[in-house]
């Protein structure tokens, strides 16, 4: 309710709040999965609340990349097969054995889910998210299930992907995590009130607006 922010391209982004605050609900407008009931949302010069269905579809599927706090695998395929299976739903999708390289799970890409830990789980659901060389990357809580040093990790993933080029947005409602990460931080209270850190301003010049 009367949020307004810019959100640069390479820009890796801090969505801080507590529970109730909007943080999923904006992410979920961001993404093309939510559609607000007024107002406007722009990615790099498109209003994505104009899309239509199709267009929606598209958008998720070849701009977006989508991490959440729970890693929402599916069970009975292993690690590779959950990317391989991701990998058919894009065009021009990248190599599941170097995406899993990347995460540093090449050496798990034949166990199932229930055989890796919490962390790994969620590497492997970071490498799916990426398949499709998005954009822009969307993690809502990436860490919320995880203790402190896989934590440190999967931000280090991001850290990582988003000096690639990726715009990353990090919803969270560990106010420490967002120091940690010394990014800019949008916080968010109740819905509506939204202040924007202005303290690393010096970003190249916006193409990608929300």
């Amino acid at each position: 309710d009367n949020c307004s922010f810019e959100i640069e391209e390479g820009e890796f982004v801090v969505i801080l709040g507590q529970s109730g605050a909007g943080k999923t609900t904006i992410l979920n407008m961001l993404g093309g999965m939510d559609i607000p009931s007024k107002g406007k949302i722009i990615v790099d010069g498109k209003r994505v609340d104009k899309f239509s269905n199709k267009e929606l579809i598209e958008y998720r599927r070849h701009d977006i990349g989508f991490v959440f706090q729970f890693y929402n695998l599916i069970a009975n395929l292993t690690t590779i097969e959950n990317i391989e299976l991701a990998c058919q739903l894009c065009k021009d999708a990248l190599e599941p054995k170097v995406i899993l390289k990347l995460v540093g799970l090449d050496h798990r890409m034949k166990n199932f889910p229930s055989q890796l830990s919490g962390g790994e789980q969620q590497r492997v659901a970071l490498a799916r998210s990426i398949v499709n060389g998005p954009g822009i990357l969307i993690a809502d809580e990436p860490t919320g299930n995880l203790d402190p040093q896989n934590s440190a990790e999967i931000m280090s993933l991001l850290k990582m992907i988003n000096s690639y080029g990726t715009t990353v947005l990090v919803a969270t409602h560990e106010q420490s995590m967002a120091e940690e990460m010394g990014m800019r931080v949008i916080m968010l209270n109740h819905g509506h009130n939204v202040s924007v850190d202005e303290k690393q301003e010096a970003q190249p010049e916006a193409e990608q607006t929300a």
